[in-house]
């Protein structure tokens, strides 16, 4: 009986155990995973690999036609990524992500192409997507006859990219590009292995003449040194060579850490945003540098330290932010590891916090400036609490206006005498919105007299452009480009005391630009005639 009784314990522990397994299992499969697809600044999918032949009347093989994106996972659990439906054809897959971090994955084919072209699909994952372009035959293509440059000897115009260290296994970065010329038109397959590390590329030449082809990288380098890598294709050959180093060896710092680029909630990361840490090299050699993920984003960089001793290292940042607040980041070199903090900011087009200041310079005369700045103290009017801006024009300081922020709702409270009022007239309007293009609103009227007569205006606000465009700024400190920048249109209106009416033709109107988590960037001024009359543009900022 005893021996009966300690059966049955085993088989409870065994079935109590494995339940609770299969319990977290099924947990993790039903949650929705989190996380973004990785793209570049034109919405492409970055990076990408697409394999197999994609020929017009030719039904897709899932195994062999298959398109592979890169996800940055901030959340584990069950995902679905997909295509839209193109010319007959798309792409999925399904499954569960059991980490977080970037990884890639592999979308099936499924359909018939219909007719050839460039199909250029969009990817979606969650509330993310990107663009990605397939290029589909004419039906009745084959194989494609092509020779590979530089035949029998070095491979012309080789580019090998990445990092290459012993015993560590190749990544999405390490690629080579090599150069064809197409006779045939049809699809193609190009592999090689050498030394522990292969280099494959599949898919299809849709035009003839020289072309480019990228092979990616995989396994893990064998032998240190420089390793010459052969590729055959039909009765061509020729080699590219790849250097493999050593490790490097030492240990990291983040006490000096310098942080630079902006992270705002929601908002893909740049290649601007990076931080660099110090490191004590004591074996040079490549390293390959990364954090851990947190809140859907996180750094890395790799390289070659050629020397040993203390040096700075350059980590950037990729990712996305998916809240707000601090963000505290491991690093790990060699057998030491440190942290260091990111503040991850709200979706802000006009910042407001206090010691905040902007530089701006009048047409592009660097010795005609005028500073803003936002002070400790703050007013208060009708229930709302305002942040004060000053400005300072050489020896003047000033105040500026009374800002305060609502939603998506930018408003300012200051004297608009400088409309030509005889006297100060004070109100509050809206002069920012983070809207669609195309939305219009009007700011209170406002009266007074100008010269003895009286006057009744308002000012109308356009959003000029769609948001977040890109806009490129050039001051006495260089070319700067802001990614997330809203245009705002301002146009004064009369009012007759029956209608209101443009004043634009008589006035001109005036464009400001704003980006985000920076500020104002850019203001013109044009005259009646829509020409440009002036302009003050940001040469220096720092928000805080």
């Amino acid at each position: 009986m005893r021996q009966f009784l300690s059966y049955l314990l085993v088989i409870s522990t065994f079935i109590l155990v494995h339940s609770c397994q299969k319990e977290v299992s099924l947990e993790i499969e039903h949650t929705p995973s989190q996380g973004s697809l990785q793209n570049d600044a034109n919405g492409n999918c970055l990076p990408k690999k697409l394999n197999g032949a994609f020929i017009a009347g030719v039904a897709l093989v899932p195994d062999s036609n298959t398109l592979q994106v890169t996800v940055n996972v901030t959340k584990t659990g069950s995902y679905s990524i997909s295509s839209d439906t193109i010319n007959g054809y798309y792409f999925k897959s399904t499954g569960i992500f059991s980490t977080t971090g970037v990884v890639q994955v592999t979308l099936k084919g499924n359909g018939n192409p219909l007719t050839n072209g460039v199909n250029n699909f969009t990817i979606s994952y969650g509330s993310s997507s990107c663009i990605f372009p397939v290029s589909v035959l004419p039906a009745g293509s084959g194989p494609s006859i092509f020779t590979l440059a530089g035949s029998p000897g070095n491979c012309t115009g080789a580019v090998v990219n990445g990092v290459y260290v012993t015993g560590v296994a190749l990544s999405f970065n390490n690629t080579v590009t090599i150069t064809v010329n197409v006779t045939k038109i049809g699809s193609y397959n190009i592999t090689t292995s050498f030394q522990g590390m292969t280099f494959s590329g599949s898919g299809v030449f849709s035009t003839t003449g020289a072309q480019t082809v990228t092979l990616n990288g995989s396994g893990t380098p064998v032998t240190a040194g420089v390793n010459t890598i052969p590729i055959t294709a039909g009765s061509t050959s020729c080699s590219f060579q790849v250097n493999v180093t050593s490790p490097a060896a030492g240990t990291i710092s983040c006490g000096s850490a310098v942080l630079s680029g902006l992270y705002v909630v929601n908002t893909t990361l740049t290649p601007g945003d990076s931080v660099i840490l110090q490191v004590n090299v004591t074996t040079a050699g490549a390293y390959n540098i990364s954090t851990n993920t947190v809140n859907g984003f996180g750094f890395s960089g790799s390289g070659q330290f050629a020397t040993t001793g203390t040096q700075n290292v350059t980590l950037t940042g990729t990712g996305t932010p998916n809240s707000i607040g601090n963000a505290t980041f491991t690093v790990t070199f060699g057998g030491s590891n440190c942290n260091f903090p990111v503040n991850v900011k709200d979706i802000d087009y006009f910042p407001r916090t206090v010691n905040s200041n902007w530089s701006y310079e009048t047409n592009n005369n660097a010795s005609d400036s005028l500073q803003l700045h936002v002070i400790p103290n703050t007013f208060s009017l009708s229930g709302n609490t305002y942040n004060i801006f000053m400005v300072t024009n050489g020896p003047v300081t000033d105040t500026f206006g009374y800002y305060r922020r609502n939603a998506n709702d930018y408003y300012i409270y200051k004297d608009i005498s400088y409309f030509g009022f005889d006297n100060p007239v004070w109100g509050e309007y809206i002069f920012l919105k983070d809207t669609p293009a195309g939305t219009t609103w009007t700011s209170n009227s406002f009266s007074g007299t100008v010269q003895g007569n009286p006057v009744t205006v308002r000012i109308r606000f356009t959003i000029n452009t769609p948001r977040d465009v890109s806009t490129s700024i050039t001051s006495s400190t260089g070319t700067r480009n802001y990614y997330n920048t809203i245009v705002v249109k301002e146009e004064l209106e009369g009012y007759d005391g029956t209608n209101w009416s443009s004043l634009t033709s008589s006035v001109g109107y005036i464009l400001d630009y704003y980006a985000r988590n920076v500020g104002m960037i850019l203001k013109e001024f044009y005259n009646g005639s829509g020409t440009m009359s002036g302009m003050l543009t940001l040469r220096r900022s720092v928000v805080y």
